[in-house]
């Protein structure tokens, strides 16, 4: 199976390595965060493991990756490798979303910081409009997402919105395709980060975009299909972290 879906497990690895180089799991973070995809037409899902010798997100490489049904369970893969402990997170939400076709956890630091400080985040500026455009919700409990019941109460929570706050925790994305689930979390960490510069600056009550400004511009970026935007951010990263 890894090896009929060679081109979408090149991806996986590659969106995985993309975290760091993003400056979405570097430093503190080089072990945390994980990419997975489905397997297009299967409840198959291809995703970075643990246990590996070297469990760093920029070194994973494609002979890696393994491949997990929606119960959890190892289908292919290196020996000895197991499924991340919040496999959870990832197959509850392709469980609840059939449109779904990838998806991303990371622990980005102005999203993790924006989860604790309960000001809802706004659109700020173009870059990242799709991520926030619709509000996002905050999973209010910053436990792993090590369990089924945990991982369903977290995808109902993030519902039918494809981005998400854990509150201590981290922050979870989704999309049509790798690409968009990866410039969902970018773009989600750029929106953040500009929030909470917003609230430093001159407090929670900074001036706020009008919303029909916002709706307008929104209504303008493609939905249902990889954006422009995103793969231009995939292919700028994809480029700096090939093999």
């Amino acid at each position: 199976m890894l090896a009929e879906s060679r081109e979408l497990v090149e991806m996986v690895a590659a969106a995985n390595r993309i975290l760091t180089e993003a400056g979405l799991a570097d430093g503190i973070r080089v072990n945390v965060g994980h990419v997975s995809a489905r397997i297009p037409g299967t409840d198959y899902v291809i995703v970075k493991g643990r246990g590996y010798n070297r469990d760093v997100l920029s070194e994973m490489r494609p002979e890696h990756m393994l491949v997990t049904d929606l119960d959890n369970q190892v289908v292919e893969g290196p020996e000895g490798i197991t499924p991340p402990r919040e496999i959870y997170l990832h197959t509850a939400v392709y469980k609840r979303r059939p449109d779904v076709a990838c998806v991303v956890h990371a622990h980005p630091e102005y999203a993790t910081l924006m989860s604790v400080v309960d000001v809802p985040l706004t659109v700020t500026h173009h870059e990242g409009v799709m991520a926030v455009v619709d509000g996002v919700d905050n999973y209010p409990d910053m436990a792993v997402i090590r369990t089924h019941e945990l991982g369903e109460d977290m995808a109902a929570v993030m519902g039918s919105k494809n981005t998400l706050l854990l509150r201590g925790h981290g922050a979870v994305s989704a999309g049509v395709s790798v690409e968009d689930a990866m410039a969902m979390m970018i773009g989600l960490e750029d929106q953040a980060k500009r929030n909470y510069m917003a609230i430093a600056s001159v407090g929670p009550d900074f001036p706020r975009v009008p919303r029909d400004q916002v709706l307008a511009y929104a209504a303008t970026r493609a939905r249902g299909t990889t954006p422009e935007a995103a793969t231009a951010i995939w292919q700028y990263y994809e480029k700096r972290v090939r093999l």
